[in-house]
């Protein structure tokens, strides 16, 4: 890279920093060197290794990582796809960052694994409260702030997953969710397929969502090309484990009676802002149904921010 584009990357880094965003792509390599080992090599004397660097020291770091599955080219190159394959290996781990640097850390884990792995239905919930998740636009201003407040009187924390487009229409706030104690994280711009799209297509539904740490592609539907966008934000994706179907016309006490019923401890009930179930009456039912089988409800302990590593339950 050019000193000039090298001049205008950072500014526009900063200029996106400074609104809250995180870019996606490699950044310039202007640390990038030869880096050498092997794999005899102790795992806490190799060097760390960044995009752009070169050496006997990358092909190793490739060859584990092909070794494992995670698709990439052995050819000596810290480049672009070796950035990602990175990136994903970091996201399978709970508490490893996804940075795209092989440090200590990950050498680590990648050469001894242990640890706790993350867990795309489960998410970042490593206690044995019930998440309650609620994806897609309330159904008025109104309705949201109704609920939201509700569940945080009911001493409930939420983690909702709203469209970019349910803040646009006024629908939602985000800051305001994440004042009264409820997780906010992204679920795209406008709902879109993003098995469907190209990875800047897809990047684009990204960046018009929520910030966050954790996302949920719409539908739960991702592939290769949205795994590396979302790891090129250093967000993981999170799921669930429990489908109410409140989608399909189903009536709040069936709703309620099935999260009663099928939720275990650490579950990840979905459910949506726009069907029957988002309502306080609702919520008190689903934490005193859950509460005679011994199970608790995420607890609502204050205001969180913007990009949680697990969850404050």
């Amino acid at each position: 890279m050019s000193t000039a584009l090298a001049r205008v990357w950072t500014l526009v880094c900063a200029l996106a920093l400074a609104a809250g965003l995180a870019l996606a792509g490699p950044a310039p390599a202007a640390t990038a060197a030869v880096k050498t080992c092997s794999s005899s090599t102790a795992v806490g004397s190799r060097p760390t290794l960044r995009l752009g660097d070169t050496g006997s020291c990358v092909t190793v770091l490739q060859r584990a990582l092909d070794a494992q599955g995670w698709i990439v080219n052995v050819d000596g190159v810290f480049n672009d796809t070796t950035d990602k394959a990175v990136r994903r290996f970091q996201a399978s781990w709970q508490y490893v960052a996804i940075d795209g640097i092989v440090g200590p850390v990950t050498w680590d884990k990648l050469v001894n694994g242990g640890g706790t792995k993350y867990s795309v239905s489960r998410g970042p919930n490593r206690t044995s409260k019930v998440m309650l998740t609620f994806d897609d636009c309330p159904k008025s201003y109104s309705a949201f702030q109704t609920t939201v407040l509700a569940a945080e009187r009911l001493g409930i924390r939420l983690a909702l997953f709203p469209y970019g487009q349910c803040r646009d229409w006024g629908l939602i706030s985000f800051s305001y969710a994440r004042a009264h104690g409820h997780y906010v994280f992204n679920h795209s711009t406008t709902h879109a397929d993003l098995t469907t799209l190209s990875y800047s297509e897809v990047l684009d539904e990204l960046y018009g969502g929520p910030s966050g740490s954790y996302g949920r592609p719409p539908y739960g539907a991702y592939n290769l090309t949205v795994k590396n966008a979302f790891v090129s934000m250093s967000r993981r994706i999170w799921t669930w484990d429990l489908d109410t179907r409140d989608w399909t016309g189903l009536s709040q006490s069936t709703i309620v009676d099935y999260v009663v019923e099928n939720a275990y401890a650490g579950s990840s009930v979905l459910m949506h802002m726009q069907h029957a179930a988002f309502n306080e009456t609702a919520l008190s039912q689903i934490k005193d149904g859950l509460a005679e089988r011994g199970l608790s409800v995420c607890r609502n302990n204050g205001p969180v921010g913007i990009y949680p590593q697990t969850l404050d339950c």
